[in-house]
């Protein structure tokens, strides 16, 4: 369950592509398509190179795209005498000024269709993130991640990747067993601040299964994290990235059944405790073009998922990511095209 290398440096990217849609009886067996897409693309690596012609060739190509959310990874935090540190892939945020906030402005409105942009905390081997973030409060985060991120580069939410040094799945759990509670605090605080915003999780299938799907409890919570993220209309939690490549890969293969039977079908048995009624809009199938997962495979992947979760009547896959950026970057078009199509199907 080891991930390559390349995971590790700040030349990843992440790309989901979505179609969102909406319950229309309160019984939930009939849904209706709302027009509003959900596409997510991570990109890292070109917003910290020193040639801005980069960043704005990035920056076009996305904004064509049928892409409509991008986000950034990855912040890394720690605490040296008290203080709390934030940067970006080793860079200080600071030294984006001027050129990269007026690029990601002109990708959030110059294309048409408004485009959010979110930005993750985290990634490989991220422990001693949450660590300093945990020592230092929550609380005390969000508000400067507020102050230096997220108000300056005019943000539109925040992704938490919390991930261990080596894998494994006990490493895994025990990641999220150890900052499952500042996950909690963090999500809340920031949805407190900025109701508006975009929260999501990105774990591994496996982390999917048992931290969110099944509802343990987990220390320094009264209940799991999902029951410790709901909210009278739902939950903090807006949908998470479930990585089924390299780490997150299932036994046999068989990624439909796993998400029928250890995702959506637990999940929606605890709907009253998490505030998650529709397990296949929450739970977002991430693949890995280099992983032998190209597009046709993504594609045929999303009708399995929803083949075999019919009987469930809760909808079908309404988003699709994909590890990373630079791997779609001379197809954007095709991928865009191509996954929209299938979901819409």
């Amino acid at each position: 369950m080891q991930r390559r290398k390349f995971l590790q440096s700040s030349l990843g990217a992440l790309a989901s592509v979505g179609l969102a849609t909406q319950a229309a009886t309160a019984a939930g067996a009939v849904l209706t398509r709302r027009n509003l897409t959900r596409r997510v693309l991570y990109v890292l690596g070109e917003f910290t190179q020193t040639d801005k012609a980069a960043v704005h060739s990035a920056v076009e190509a996305v904004g064509a795209s049928g892409f409509n959310v991008l986000i950034l990874s990855f912040v890394q935090a720690s605490v040296s005498n008290g203080k709390l540190n934030l940067s970006y892939n080793g860079n200080a945020f600071s030294s984006f000024a001027p050129e990269v906030p007026a690029m990601l402005a002109r990708l959030r409105t110059g294309f048409g269709t408004r485009k959010r942009i979110s930005i993750s905390i985290g990634g490989w081997a991220s422990a001693p993130n949450f660590a300093a973030i945990q020592s230092f409060g929550a609380a005390a985060f969000v508000r400067q991640l507020t102050d230096e991120v997220i108000a300056p580069l005019g943000l539109d939410g925040i992704d938490l990747d919390a991930e261990p040094t080596k894998g494994g799945l006990d490493q895994w759990i025990g990641v999220q067993r150890e900052y499952g509670s500042t996950l909690v605090e963090i999500t809340n605080e920031y949805k407190r601040l900025h109701p508006a915003h975009i929260v999501t999780h990105a774990p591994v299938s496996s982390v999917a299964a048992e931290i969110y799907a099944k509802g343990v409890p987990l220390p320094g919570l009264k209940n799991s994290l999902l029951q410790a993220t709901r909210t009278p209309h739902g939950n903090n939690v807006n949908w998470l990235n479930v990585q089924f490549y390299e780490g997150g890969l299932v036994e046999g293969g068989d990624i439909a059944g796993f998400y029928r039977d250890s995702l959506a079908a637990p999940l929606l048995a605890l709907r009253d405790k998490t505030g998650i009624s529709w397990p296949l809009h929450f739970f977002t199938p991430t693949f890995e073009p280099e992983a032998k997962q190209p597009l046709e495979f993504c594609r045929q992947m999303i009708a399995a998922i929803n083949h075999r979760c019919a009987d469930l009547h809760v909808g079908n896959v309404d988003g699709v990511a994909l590890w990373d950026y630079r791997q779609i970057a001379p197809s954007m078009g095709d991928w865009s095209q191509g996954l929209e199509a299938v979901l819409q199907g």
